[in-house]
């Protein structure tokens, strides 16, 4: 687990709830991959203090928002409980902490989203997130102003679970070879980054991770003008001519190729009667050696094109 940007909380109720639990324990198995036991597991333990993303925290709750908010529970993933927001403490606009308590009552409301977290001993990370260049699906002529400011976020305070000590590590990194690639829950697939210095054994140096596949679509943001539209059904227009172009000179036969071909029909008036490349020119100036020699070898290149295309579209 990993959060981006975190948020402080505070659960006030912990050592109350923490006597409840089976053997006095806040520590769970978690499996390294949910599909495949064979990859082994890793603890996380519940902690007095913990930090989840922003993402998963609103000042002012909506019936689409399944995420926390003041005076309005969700469950905490692998504890089990809810975890009930009860006051927001800020310095400025900032939002510093939330103070929260555990209920696992058994009369309790189940929550309908469980949040992710990081416990109070997670570790300092970078977290590079790499999105789509454009705003658009297809970039227009003004493609410099369709680039996205979100097509690179840096996060540089996040924090990520500590079980990534037993598979991250600096001497493990080589930028000529894939790196280690993790799955950070709800929020995507990640590789480690060859920027990364991370001490597994002491705890210290930049661990640095990179974005590489994001868990659900990212929808384009921007409209396109009526300008965009035209310009992009215009180079749609010229894209499907020139493929039915591509389709028509796929299917001359070498022999009328430079009869038929667009670039060529009608400069020539007489052809060699097996091979079918012009000897004359459309004013019967009979053509030089050299001249015969090239367009033999644009025949060649036209029966090799014919033969590819045929095969891929038998």
């Amino acid at each position: 687990m990993a959060a981006l940007d975190p948020i402080k909380v505070m659960i006030t109720n912990f050592e109350e709830e923490k006597t409840k639990a089976r053997d006095g324990s806040m520590t769970f198995e978690v499996q390294n991959s949910p599909t495949d036991e064979s990859l082994g597991s890793h603890t996380v333990t519940l902690t007095s203090t913990i930090y989840i993303d922003s993402s998963d925290f609103r000042l002012v709750d909506s019936s689409v928002y399944y995420g926390l908010a003041p005076s309005k529970a969700v469950g905490i993933k692998y504890h089990g409980g809810n975890l009930f927001c009860d006051e927001v403490v800020k310095n400025g606009d900032k939002i510093v902490e939330l103070k929260c308590h555990i209920d696992n009552s058994e009369g309790r409301k189940k929550p309908i989203s469980f949040i992710t977290w990081v416990a109070s001993d997670a570790i300092p990370c970078e977290v590079r997130v790499y999105g789509h260049i454009f705003t658009v699906k297809e970039p227009t002529d003004r493609w410099e102003e369709e680039i996205s400011p979100d097509s690179e976020l840096i996060h540089a305070k996040a924090l990520v679970d500590p079980s990534v000590r037993e598979v991250v590590d600096k001497k493990y990194v080589n930028k000529w070879h894939s790196n280690c690639a993790l799955q950070f829950e709800r929020i995507g697939y990640f590789v480690v980054d060859t920027d990364t210095k991370f001490d597994s054994e002491s705890n210290t140096g930049d661990l640095v991770f990179n974005r590489t596949v994001s868990l659900k679509e990212e929808v384009f943001k921007k409209e396109l003008t009526a300008e965009e539209i035209a310009a992009m059904n215009q180079r749609k227009a010229k894209a499907k001519k020139a493929n039915a172009e591509k389709e028509e000179r796929m299917k001359i036969d070498p022999m009328d190729f430079f009869k038929l071909a667009a670039e060529f029909k009608g400069k020539y008036s007489q052809y060699n009667e097996k091979t079918g490349v012009p000897t004359h020119l459309a004013d019967g100036t009979e053509l030089t050696k050299s001249a015969i020699k090239k367009l033999a070898k644009e025949l060649d290149k036209h029966r090799k094109q014919q033969a590819k295309y045929k095969a891929a579209n038998k």
